[in-house]
């Protein structure tokens, strides 16, 4: 009779145990991917908001790096009057003012593009005190501005590369 008490429990609860398991089995697969989702959408919310801070930073340090280029800065802080100290000490001061002003949107940019960004800013800094060396202390400015502009090849493809850089981080992003 024992045995019979035993196939009978077991026809009772193995179908029990195996509805419960396929339960067990539905609500996790169920759970995981409602959790994959919610993971999902929360990555795409985050990323709708990071977008419009990504373009307004590779904005800004294109704006940086054009404002950079030897026509623009020069022409933009040469007075009349000036000696070549003046002219190099202003223009250095306003590479390194604008470079830290932008220092925070480094967070939104790749490490490639800042890194192309801060060679673009090092070079212009080694022009611009190479050139000054070259030209008499006791100039005016105008022969600094002449001694920038012949030597300024290598850091014009500078910040060319540092722009590509960050072209095709936009490119990237948009995709």
């Amino acid at each position: 009779m024992n045995f019979d008490n035993f196939t009978t429990a077991l026809v009772i609860i193995a179908p029990t145990l195996i509805v419960a398991g396929g339960m067990y089995l539905l609500i996790k697969n169920l759970l995981e991917r409602d959790y994959r989702l919610k993971l999902l959408e929360s990555r795409r919310m985050l990323q709708k908001e990071m977008l419009p801070l990504k373009l307004q930073a590779v904005e800004r340090m294109v704006v940086f790096l054009e404002r950079m280029r030897p026509e623009s800065m020069v022409f933009r802080i040469l007075q009349p009057g000036m000696q070549v100290r003046d002219l190099q000490l202003d223009l250095l001061a306003t590479i390194r003012s604008e470079y830290e002003h932008n220092l925070s949107q480094q967070v939104y940019l790749t490490p490639q593009s800042w890194a192309a960004i801060r060679q673009a800013k090092d070079e212009m800094i080694a022009l611009v005190n190479v050139s000054a060396d070259q030209a008499q202390a006791d100039a005016k400015a105008i022969e600094l501005s002449q001694k920038i502009f012949q030597n300024t090849s290598s850091q014009i493809a500078s910040i060319d590369r540092a722009i590509t850089s960050l072209r095709s981080e936009v490119a990237q992003i948009s995709v």
